[in-house]
């Protein structure tokens, strides 16, 4: 299911690149910087939604509008250790068709937010690939936000070290429409914690 769960890459990754690249030092970057860029995201997707062949919302474009999002917080940008593995094992992931798909186990991210030390499994559908794929649950999920969690993809730009911006937190494509399939965040990666930022639930009024 690798174009599945790449296809918003395709929209964003150029942008979550060059962000990577030039924001070493947020600290420095005024709020409202970082706001609009995470709004950029946003709109970029949501229109690629109301314009491609393969969204998600191909048969009513009109429930684009329905989207929700958090207001970007950068206390969800947080910077992780990275603890890759020596020889990345091979792990099965469920599906919400209840189908099985194939993972590598690149690593864990260690990381902490609101005083809590937390880590989430780093995966790879391939191991050339460039980005990374980080599922997850936590605290919001079934609520404020999809059920089945949510994911990152993020761009390695260092060997023992990544951005997990969780403002760029987004809903797989089954949160909107059934017939895909889509692949469930595994128990490692349930947060004991509230992340209320990115997107959040599409069918919650």
């Amino acid at each position: 299911m690798k174009q599945q769960v790449y296809i918003i890459v395709g929209i964003v990754i150029a942008v979550i690149l060059v962000y990577s690249f030039s924001s070493t030092n947020t600290s420095q970057k005024p709020t409202k910087d970082y706001a609009t860029r995470i709004m950029e995201m946003r709109l970029k997707k949501d229109q690629y939604f109301r314009t491609a062949s393969d969204s998600p919302f191909k048969n009513d474009r009109s429930q684009v509008k329905n989207l929700k999002y958090y207001t970007p917080d950068k206390n969800f940008r947080v910077t992780a250790k990275l603890e890759v593995s020596k020889e990345p094992e091979t792990m099965e992931m469920g599906t919400s068709k209840g189908t099985r798909e194939i993972y590598y186990k690149y690593g864990f991210a260690h990381f902490t937010i609101a005083d809590k030390k937390l880590k989430l499994l780093v995966l790879k559908k391939e191991l050339n690939d460039k980005m990374l794929f980080v599922p997850f649950t936590d605290k919001t999920s079934g609520g404020e936000t999809y059920g089945a969690g949510r994911y990152l993809d993020v761009a390695q730009t260092k060997p023992n070290e990544i951005t997990l911006d969780f403002n760029q937190a987004y809903s797989p494509y089954c949160a909107y429409n059934e017939a895909f399939v889509c692949p469930m965040p595994p128990s490692e990666n349930n947060l004991e914690v509230a992340i209320k930022a990115g997107e959040k639930n599409f069918k919650q009024q």
